[in-house]
């Protein structure tokens, strides 16, 4: 046992030094809480669509649905929350959990009713139901229905035509309120904001009377000519390698480790918590201590390292354990399928992570979490064994 935890200690050695990956910037956010709480019914689905996960009915899908192809149209009920990769994906009923999209286009129908977030990752993005919290990183979004509470937005061009009921926090190049005539041939605004719209953009816009009904915060964005393209494409490829190359590294020298990432993920997240958050707090009191005690110094400098190089690759790491659970749920078996999956999911959580208000949340939480797995892999388990009755 302590042969092989000194075998992933000089992997992971060998691995932190040789990679590097890329911080993306992201905003802080302010998040209220609402004590309101209501239903809106819809009409419930009638069509048939095959699906995976457990089913009890044709119209109702029990559990968390995991779906990939080029068009996708869910029009059943899913008592969970949803995850697709697909090109055109369409939504016409309830989902009663998290809808995590990432597609060419994504499509909430009239009858559409996500009663959790909607996470959607796009070329264009479409709410015309209802949904209860929007986070969106697309070309061009949207919003026709309903969101009950906010929107956090990152998009070239943002139409509002419906209902915001709290919150805007928006950074965008365009924005358009819809607007009407009424029979007195007045105009008045359809596009409305109940809450505070917090919006980024590169020029202050001229927002119609009535459409924002709490406060108006306006902040200059950077020129985007002063931000280089080349920084992020140079980002964005060395994030793609960084997991490539860890995940081949596992699969090469590590194949145990690699395989129960995802059990651990799934079976023992809160212990991995724990060990995400306590080790950085327990290496870093080793490091003052030793520091002031002078004569290890060197040693203190080299824990300070690793935990810093451990937490880089610790983004990672969660992408591959996350990989690993959603290949496992598709039964996806072979060694390419898995791969071509990875760098899915890579390109998707460096995605994410440019959300405004939304990429440090995510970003803090994955390190925690693949660091977590790091530690919970090589730290000693010291469990009594059991005695077989001769």
């Amino acid at each position: 046992m302590l042969k092989n935890k000194f075998k992933m200690i000089a992997f992971l050695t060998v691995i932190i030094l040789t990679l590097m990956i890329p911080i993306v910037r992201a905003e802080n956010e302010t998040v209220e809480q609402t004590t309101q709480n209501e239903v809106m019914p819809i009409n419930e689905p009638t069509e048939e669509t095959p699906n995976l996960g457990n089913t009890t009915d044709s119209n109702f899908k029990k559990g968390d649905v995991y779906l990939t192809g080029n068009e996708v149209t869910i029009d059943y009920i899913v008592d969970g929350n949803l995850f697709v990769f697909a090109n055109k994906v369409t939504i016409n009923s309830q989902i009663g959990g998290d809808a995590f999209i990432f597609a060419g286009s994504v499509t909430v129908g009239e009858q559409g009713y996500i009663f959790s977030n909607l996470f959607a990752f796009a070329q264009n993005v479409t709410v015309s139901g209802m949904v209860y919290d929007l986070y969106a990183a697309a070309q061009e979004v949207n919003v026709n229905g309903s969101i009950y509470r906010d929107i956090h937005v990152g998009t070239n061009t943002l139409n509002i035509n419906g209902l915001v009921r709290r919150n805007a926090f928006v950074e965008a190049n365009n924005i358009h309120f819809a607007q009407s005539n009424n029979e007195e041939n007045q105009t008045t605004s359809q596009g409305i904001v109940n809450g505070d719209f917090n919006y980024t953009a590169s020029n202050e816009i001229s927002i119609p009377e009535g459409a924002v009904n709490g406060k108006t915060n306006f902040t200059e964005a950077r020129n985007i000519n002063t931000i280089s393209i080349q920084t992020y494409i140079m980002s964005f490829g060395r994030f793609l390698a960084t997991v490539a190359i860890l995940w081949l590294l596992c699969l090469w020298l590590a194949p145990k480790f690699l395989k129960n990432t995802n059990n651990l993920l799934s079976k023992k997240l809160l212990p991995i918590f724990g060990y995400g958050i306590a080790t950085p707090i327990v290496i870093m009191i080793a490091f003052v201590i030793l520091l002031l005690l002078g004569i290890t110094t060197n040693i203190a400098l080299l824990s300070f390292g690793v935990l810093f190089l451990l937490l880089a690759i610790s983004s990672a790491i969660f992408v591959i354990a996350i990989n690993n659970l959603v290949c496992e749920k598709l039964k996806i078996e072979k060694n390419i399928g898995k791969f071509g999956l990875l760098m899915a999911s890579a390109a998707v959580l460096w995605l994410i992570n440019l959300i405004p208000y939304v990429g440090s949340l995510v970003s803090f939480v994955t390190v925690i979490i693949g660091f977590g797995i790091i530690m919970i892999s090589i730290i000693p388990n010291h469990k009594k064994p059991v005695e077989v009755e001769s």
